[in-house]
């Protein structure tokens, strides 16, 4: 039997409702700042209630989005597409989370970084914005929220970094969201957003490897010929993707001298890509070296930790999972990101613990209420602190 969900949609200040939309995706993605969304709504005529929705949609309105009462969106309307056809008149709002002014503005490039702790300066970047975000916000209070554990819940709970930064500045130009993502990986930490307390909030924490995987994704066989794969689970498509395309075998990391002088580097690190011992990699293959040069490599121990940083870069896609999975929950909890979820895939031999980094909620009146999640092996994201910070 189909699943189905209660999906609110609130525009503008006063929270208009819409209820007579036809399709919508929401993106949840902790590796990608943004979170897209989209709402189509699609009638043939032009009633008092479709009046009423179009004059709210407005450029920068602000949008949340709730799934059975837990919030899973707070943004704004970036785009209005509004039409008609011989089919209908179908009106579609896009945009983004709160989240993303911050890929299109720049940071002040005076900002005072002096004896300030990581979260100071991201509120200090982020403040010029207006965002109201809540700068370091619980990642298991925002997972509980998002998985609908507590609908309503709200929180003012943080989870405090004091990790000091006197020596990263910005550059002019340099914008806010790369600034605040490159400060939280030299310090060890990834950095998402989520709905968070009445507004939004920045989750600066590492992957949730220890948490204990509460939901499953199965596939096994049940009979299969040749025209033919009958099986039996609730993944409606699953894909293993193992993407070797900007893989390097090796790093080398040249510290100090230019590599291009007539005297050897003063470092040298060379770190062989130790993902690579994969049982769907062959076990002789070209070499495909990279080099790089770090004024900052100032040892070699820095030098070797670079070149770590570079792998894990490169490695971080290339092994995961995609599947589509009928409605939008599973064991009781909505599908989160940042989730560790147990895999038992009999066609495509995934198997084991694997955390999710995107959950799409999609809804349409062709097929329903459908999530379709991207997930990676335990460790694949890998944070180290910079030695030097």
């Amino acid at each position: 039997m189909a699943s189905a969900h209660e999906v609110v949609v609130r525009i503008g200040t006063a929270g208009t409702v819409v209820r007579a939309w036809d399709e919508v995706s929401i993106v949840r993605d902790m590796l990608a700042v943004g979170s897209p969304w989209t709402v189509t709504l699609w009638r043939q005529g032009r009633s008092d209630s479709w009046n009423t929705i179009r004059d709210v949609a407005r450029g920068f309105a602000p949008v949340s989005v709730e799934i059975d009462g837990a919030p899973q969106l707070r943004g704004t309307i970036e785009r209005i597409r509004d039409g008609a056809s011989r089919a209908g008149a179908p009106l579609t709002l896009s945009g983004r989370d709160a989240i993303a002014a911050a890929l299109v503005s720049d940071v002040d490039p005076s900002l005072s970084l002096r004896g300030a702790t990581l979260e100071e300066v991201a509120e200090r970047a982020l403040a010029p914005l207006g965002l109201g975000v809540v700068i370091g916000a619980d990642a298991d209070e925002a997972r509980a929220i998002q998985a609908g554990a507590r609908p309503g819940a709200r929180t003012t709970k943080r989870t405090r970094r004091g990790h000091h930064v006197d020596r990263f500045k910005p550059k002019p130009g340099e914008k806010v969201w790369p600034f605040i993502e490159s400060l939280c990986r030299r310090h060890g930490f990834l950095v998402w957003s989520v709905p968070y307390g009445s507004g939004a909030g920045l989750v600066i924490d590492r992957p949730a490897y220890d948490t204990p995987a509460t939901q499953s994704l199965v596939r096994r066989r049940v009979r299969a010929s040749d025209r033919e794969l009958l099986c039996e689970g609730n993944i409606l498509s699953g894909y293993r993707d193992l993407d070797l395309t900007e893989v390097p075998t090796t790093v080398t990391v040249f510290g100090h001298a230019s590599v291009t002088s007539r005297e050897d580097a003063r470092h040298r690190a060379v770190i062989p890509n130790a993902r690579l011992a994969h049982v769907r990699v062959v076990d002789a293959y070209t070499p495909r070296p990279r080099y790089l040069r770090d004024s900052r490599a100032r040892t070699l121990q820095i030098a070797e930790q670079r070149a770590r940083h570079e792998l894990a870069r490169a490695n971080a896609a290339l092994e995961s999972y995609e599947a589509t999975v009928q409605g939008f929950s599973n064991a009781g909890r909505l599908w989160t990101a940042n989730t560790m979820v147990n895999i038992d895939d009999e066609v495509t031999g995934a198997t084991g613990a694997w955390l999710v980094t995107r959950v799409t909620f999609q809804r349409s009146r062709a097929a329903g209420h459908t999530t379709t999640l991207r997930l990676v092996p335990r460790g694949a994201l890998v944070v180290e602190p910079d030695a030097e910070v």
